[in-house]
């Protein structure tokens, strides 16, 4: 029968090397995408919705960012028309260096900060020449409710 040595187990030197590393891939975080959104409108990020100002790392290429105006008093805001905008999260390496491209991406996030694209989350105007007055009715109601209202009779 083999003897126990508790004096193997609490031996700190392989924990350090193990903690290091932990410590090491804690810290190591990918890119952020950054929504810039000062009028709080409903933004989509890939056809999801996001409340965040900051998006954690996805995947590198092209992300859809479409914002929508907010409402305004409870009422739809017309004034603003939604605007979809594709926003490019460009790798640190390039493609063409496969098998260095990890390493040479570690070595680009130890010695600079990693560039943080932003997307402007802000609804497009709609121009005054376009724009539709709320409290206009269209032409043409009164014959329409005319037909509807004989409509209604015949049955």
């Amino acid at each position: 029968m083999r003897k126990f040595h508790p004096g193997i187990l609490r031996s700190p030197r392989p924990a350090r090397p193990a903690a290091a590393l932990c410590a090491l891939l804690a810290a190591c975080t990918g890119p952020v995408l950054r929504l810039d959104n000062p009028g709080r409108h409903p933004v989509f990020v890939d056809g999801v919705g996001e409340d965040r100002t900051e998006l954690p790392f996805r995947y590198y290429g092209t992300v859809t960012v479409d914002a929508a105006p907010a409402d305004r008093d409870g009422r739809a805001d017309w004034t603003h028309r939604p605007v979809r905008l594709p926003v490019a999260v460009p790798p640190p390496a390039p493609p063409w260096a496969f098998p260095f491209d990890f390493p040479l991406e570690l070595l680009a996030r130890a010695f600079a900060p990693p560039d943080v694209p932003a997307a402007p989350a802000e609804p497009a105007p709609v121009p005054a020449s376009e724009r539709v007055d709320p409290g206009s009715r269209p032409t043409g109601l009164e014959l329409v409710t005319e037909r509807a209202l004989q409509a209604r009779l015949v049955r």
